[in-house]
């Protein structure tokens, strides 16, 4: 068996290369014997026969086939994997890291030598038999020159497997968080290209592998993105691809409470708004108490938004925390009643109403016949519940809850018709209410 070194290809780099079968009716007849031997021998898996014949042709006729690369993967292998003893392990592997550089220079500027893809098959065979990190470096090179050369058309497995020898490679203490970051950082860019172009399932799956790969690997801290990031922001602070990216990072890290975090929504807020931006930061002024800001970005939310259901919740949102921080049941109604103008089906909307009318049962106090007209004021909440159930049937549970409860405060029959009232009549209920309703006795 004799086996490949590495001065047996450096000595050829850059030499002439024969024609497919040599230069001669010699060559081409000692080029073709040993071609047909070697793929008897593969054929027969008897590779360590097999081998000697390739060695000729790999050697002498790099273009004479494409079967010496394609069989030859297999062929090392089958060599790799059934060796005994680890020198000779060894010189398998060397001799197909040699095999896979002289695949790109012999077929230089044809397909089969794209060096995007013979890259990446050679750092996936040398970490297919090889997981000595220390020894990793033939190998983490290859699928890195293979993404660089594969620009926005990264394959995904190369990517995921370049980003999970880099994750194993800091939890070993060999490099540090910031390169972690950087790897991740370009390795999404990259698929986030690829896919604006091609709505490729592999690639949606590498980039859900590669995000958990980061997630876990325990450099995506925030104080390690803080400190990666915030002289950068603040050098570049209109710079909106980083700023998109930091956010998708701190975001995705659960650093969403950092003041780093909060000043690159409210830049991306400025340079470029959206219903989702002013939605985030209601949601970080809200973690931070801030109610005031809270709302006035659900109010921009709301202008920035287009989709009539989302803007409905949003004012459905924005009435809520009306009532529960101003207090304003009237105004509260207000954004309720333009959450359904939106959405008519949004039966939260009615329940929201209804609430405030029953909370305002107390509307008539200190006025004549005061009893008799706060209990008026529990027909309006009925009706919105009602209503609800009618125009969202999903929520019929939770409102005929709400009628069980206030139907038992209308007014018996003897005090409608002490009032001059019957059941059935029309009445308007005043106060800041001023709705008309249907006379029911409890």
């Amino acid at each position: 068996m004799v086996l490949l070194t590495q001065a047996d290809l450096s000595g050829q780099r850059g030499r002439h290369i024969p024609g497919q079968y040599g230069d001669t009716p010699e060559d081409s007849i000692k080029c073709l014997t040993n071609l047909s031997l070697f793929g008897d021998r593969y054929r027969q898996q008897n590779y360590e026969d097999a081998l000697d014949y390739w060695r000729v042709v790999f050697n002498n006729y790099p273009i004479a086939s494409r079967n010496i690369y394609i069989y030859g993967e297999t062929m090392l292998g089958s060599l790799i994997e059934n060796a005994e003893d680890e020198e000779v392990r060894q010189a398998y592997l060397d001799t197909a890291m040699m095999m896979f550089d002289q695949r790109m220079e012999a077929y230089e500027g044809q397909p089969f030598g794209d060096p995007g893809n013979v890259l990446g098959r050679k750092g996936t065979f040398f970490f297919r038999y090889n997981n000595d990190l220390e020894e990793a470096g033939p190998g983490y090179e290859a699928l890195k020159e293979s993404i660089r050369h594969s620009g926005n058309d990264p394959s995904p497995p190369v990517v995921v497997l370049f980003m999970n020898v880099t994750v194993a490679k800091f939890v070993a203490g060999m490099i540090d968080s910031e390169q972690v970051i950087e790897t991740y950082t370009d390795l999404t860019d990259r698929i986030d290209a690829g896919l604006e172009s091609s709505a490729s399932d592999a690639l949606y799956t590498a980039r859900e592998a590669i995000e958990k790969l980061f997630a876990d690997s325990g450099a995506a801290d925030c104080d390690a993105l803080i400190e990666l990031f915030a002289d950068q922001v603040s050098k570049s602070p209109d710079d909106v691809e980083l700023l998109s990216k930091v956010n998708d990072l701190l975001n995705n890290a659960g650093c969403t409470d950092s003041d780093l975090y909060l000043s690159v929504t409210e830049k991306l807020h400025v340079l470029d708004p959206s219903a989702r931006t002013a939605l985030n930061l209601s949601s970080m002024y809200r973690t931070r108490g801030d109610d005031d800001r809270v709302m006035d970005y659900i109010k921009e939310a709301i202008e920035l938004q287009d989709n009539p259901e989302d803007r409905a919740n949003y004012y459905l949102e924005l009435a809520i925390m009306t009532e529960r921080v101003k207090n304003d049941r009237q105004l509260s109604r207000q954004y309720a009643r333009q959450a359904l103008e939106n959405n008519p089906a949004l039966g939260r909307a009615h329940m929201h109403i209804g609430s405030l009318y029953a909370q305002s049962a107390d509307c008539f106090d200190g006025q004549e016949d005061a009893d008799f007209k706060n209990r008026t004021v529990y027909w309006v909440a009925v009706d919105r519940f009602n209503e609800a159930k009618r125009v969202d049937p999903s929520i019929a549970s939770d409102a005929n809850r709400m009628i069980e409860t206030y139907s038992p405060y209308f007014p018996d029959n003897e005090t409608i018709f002490f009032h001059g009232f019957k059941v059935g009549d029309t009445y308007t209920v005043g106060c800041w209410i001023n709705e008309t309703t249907r006379i029911r006795a409890r």
